[in-house]
């Protein structure tokens, strides 16, 4: 009994083993099993997240290059503009415009190497396996296409423009250009940028959504064992989402802030000026409360870029933006609109003549001192501004009167215009003037008086300098001061074959008449200079009228030494003194003249200034600079011209400091040729200037 009680109690023990190790053995099969489909759901989760965050990548990257694309698109339009207006400027030299023209096209190629990293990315995109799981989007692809069509069309009017000749873009684009080429770059470019920024964000969102679900699927499946696999596989994988998803919300707040930031100055661009301006007006629905607005321009920017190269240009403007950031508050706009023009608004202000005091402060600190490699720049601004609702109630009045405000304050340089009504009527005066400009010259409206120059100890008559005046059909004689301003490129070219070929008709006219005029001194300016076009009008006057090319003289500013085409300024100088042809520098002292300029440039004679001469008797440092410039004359061999002499001691003055010959209200004003030619007729033998004391400046400035 004990026997078989013992085998029947070993008999379950073996079974409960044997079923133990059966467990054992089920157990190990379901962990191999388990460890199989874990291992599988591991490499599965593994291979589904790569996929996921390789598309990602790329969608981020497509984002990315898409939105350097639609700035350098910006860039480019901007670009192409500034070569069209460039090129109807027809004083702009060809070797200025071919830098930008050279831009352009680098813009253009990087465009179309950006489309063909997009276009590969994209393809990489639709060959990743959860792309093609999910199908593709035709919306998407649609948009794509679409842009790529627009952006293509764009590129070939972009290239249009810059392959063509100079002369066909001054012909082509004067007028219709910037209107057709704006139409290649209209909203619908813009927003179809946008949009595909934003599609591909949301498909980078889809893609990171979709990661976040298969692993929380697959986490709850592996259980404890999935989370030693996750240590190890996955949070790595999840910190380089982390670290994707960071990187995408950098790229889009820096994307944002390009667009919106001058890049040069760190100032607001003309975007977010718009955009400021927008919400200040919607204000004044809301509140009533009113603000202002300033507009900003400098003064002789292009000069400062011609003489100094464009980095000294950008240190001005850089300059501008610090000196405007100090003088406003902190919740005021600054803002550059492009190029040399700036603008600000001020929340708050909305009395004119607390905006004038802030204007003149902002003028006051732009014209502080601004250097660059060691020199100093000239710098100065002229600002128009204008208050809202006292001056305007809407955007595009508030932008017309505070343009005319501007336009009355560049008159006059370094100040500050508030808008007012004589500025609106000073503005429409100007602009009849200007339109009445264009057609002078072809009208014959151009006409020459004469200044006598004379010897300063006897009186002697010696030549004439040739001053223009403009006879309009409605006020009469104007003087030069009333529309020169007015005159750019092409109508100060015309202006000045009137004034050489009438005085050579006067000059043929004297002689006739036997009279010696002596040489007629005549301002030949810089754009017929830098060429041939200068000395062929010279030529060509004086062999049609059959004169001696000493009948001429030429008078140059000293401007002429900080022009890029100095070398060929000096170039035809000297064509003319070989024939004889007297040159003088005019307003000597109140340019940029150095010694090196005045060693090396060929010419006869320095002009004293007449704000030097008028001081004489007053300010003992323009008597000492006169000295110093006759000295300077004597050493150099050139003789010395004083302008502007109106009283007999500036006079005695002038003849015990050395010079010799003068000009000015004291011995004649500037005449018409009847007048100068009774002048001729009776030619003093001496001295008639003893005693005589005359300021008539009204008409006098040349």
């Amino acid at each position: 009994m004990v026997i078989g009680s013992d085998i029947e109690d070993t008999a379950p023990s073996g079974e409960s083993h044997s079923s133990v190790a059966k467990y054992i053995r089920s157990i190990g099969r379901h962990y191999v099993a388990a460890v199989v489909v874990m291992t599988v759901l591991i490499g599965a989760t593994f291979l589904t997240v790569k996929v996921a965050l390789d598309r990602h990548s790329l969608q981020q990257d497509i984002s990315y290059l898409t939105g350097r694309q639609f700035i350098r698109f910006q860039q480019l339009a901007n670009q192409t503009r500034a070569v069209m207006r460039a090129s109807t400027d027809p004083n702009m030299p060809e070797y200025i415009i071919r830098p930008m023209v050279e831009d352009v096209q680098k813009a253009i190629g990087e465009i179309r190497a950006m489309s063909v990293e997009l276009n590969d990315l994209n393809d990489r995109v639709e060959a990743n396996f959860l792309q093609r799981l999910n199908g593709p989007d035709p919306a998407a692809e649609k948009l794509r296409l679409e842009l790529d069509g627009r952006l293509e069309d764009f590129l070939h009017r972009a290239e249009r423009v810059v392959s063509a000749k100079l002369q066909e873009r001054r012909e082509r684009y004067s007028f219709w250009g910037p209107i057709d080429f704006a139409v290649s770059s209209d909203s619908m470019l813009m927003r179809q940028f946008s949009a595909l920024i934003d599609s591909a964000h949301d498909r980078s969102d889809v893609s990171i959504d979709h990661t976040r679900l298969i692993s929380a699927v697959l986490l709850s499946l592996t259980a404890a064992t999935l989370i030693l696999a996750t240590l190890i596989l996955f949070i790595p994988l999840l910190v380089k989402l982390r670290t994707e998803h960071r990187r995408t919300l950098d790229f889009e707040i820096k994307l944002t802030h390009l667009a919106h930031t001058d890049t040069l100055t760190g100032l607001g661009n003309r975007s977010s000026f718009n955009d400021a301006l927008n919400g200040l007006f919607a204000s004044l629905e809301r509140t009533g409360a009113g603000f202002s607005m300033l507009l900003v321009d400098l003064d002789y920017f292009k000069a400062t870029n011609d003489s100094f190269g464009h980095p000294a240009g950008d240190a001005v403007l850089s300059h501008v933006a610090k000196a405007l950031q100090k003088t406003f508050r902190a919740g005021d706009v600054v803002s550059r609109l492009g190029g040399d023009e700036f603008a600000a608004l001020l929340p708050g202000i909305s009395d004119a003549a607390t905006l004038e005091g802030i204007a003149a402060r902002a003028v006051a600190a732009i014209a502080a001192e601004c250097h660059f490699e060691g020199r100093l720049l000239p710098v100065s601004a002229s600002i128009g501004g204008a208050v809202v609702p006292g001056h305007a109630a809407d955007e595009a009045t508030l932008m017309r009167i505070a343009d005319v405000a501007l336009y009355a304050a560049k008159a006059k340089r370094n100040t500050a215009v508030i808008f007012d009504e004589a500025s609106l009527a000073q503005r429409l005066e100007q602009n009849q003037l200007a339109a009445a400009l264009a057609f002078a010259a072809d009208r014959d409206e151009f006409v020459v008086y004469y200044q006598q120059k004379v010897d300063l100890q006897t009186g002697r008559h010696l030549g004439f300098e040739a001053l223009v005046r403009w006879r309009h059909p409605q006020l009469g004689i104007l003087p030069p001061g009333r529309f020169l301003p007015l005159m750019e490129g092409h109508l100060i070219q015309s202006m000045t074959r009137c004034i050489v070929n009438t005085v050579a008709r006067d000059l043929r006219a004297w002689k006739a008449a036997g009279l010696s005029a002596g040489s007629v001194a005549i301002n030949l300016p810089e754009a017929l200079l830098v060429s041939h076009d200068g000395y062929d009008l010279i030529a060509a006057a004086v062999k049609a009228n059959r004169l001696d090319w000493r009948n001429f003289a030429i008078e140059v500013t000293e401007d002429v030494f900080l022009n890029r085409g100095a070398n060929q300024i000096a170039e035809t100088i000297s064509r003319f003194r070989e024939h004889g042809v007297s040159v003088s520098l005019d307003d000597f002292g109140t340019g940029f003249a150095s010694l090196v300029h005045l060693r090396d440039f060929p010419f006869d004679e320095l002009k004293i200034d007449r704000s030097f001469v008028a001081e004489i008797g007053k300010d003992v440092r323009s008597e000492q600079i006169i000295r110093a410039i006759i000295d300077l004359a004597r050493n150099l061999g050139k003789r010395c011209v004083a302008e502007g002499i109106e009283e007999e001691v500036q006079r005695g003055f002038l003849l015990n400091a050395g010079c010799e010959t003068g000009q000015g209200y004291l011995f004649a004003k500037p005449e018409p040729a009847s007048v100068a030619t009774e002048r001729l007729l009776r030619r003093p033998a001496a001295r008639e200037v003893t005693g005589r004391s005359r300021k008539l400046r009204a008409d006098a400035v040349s």
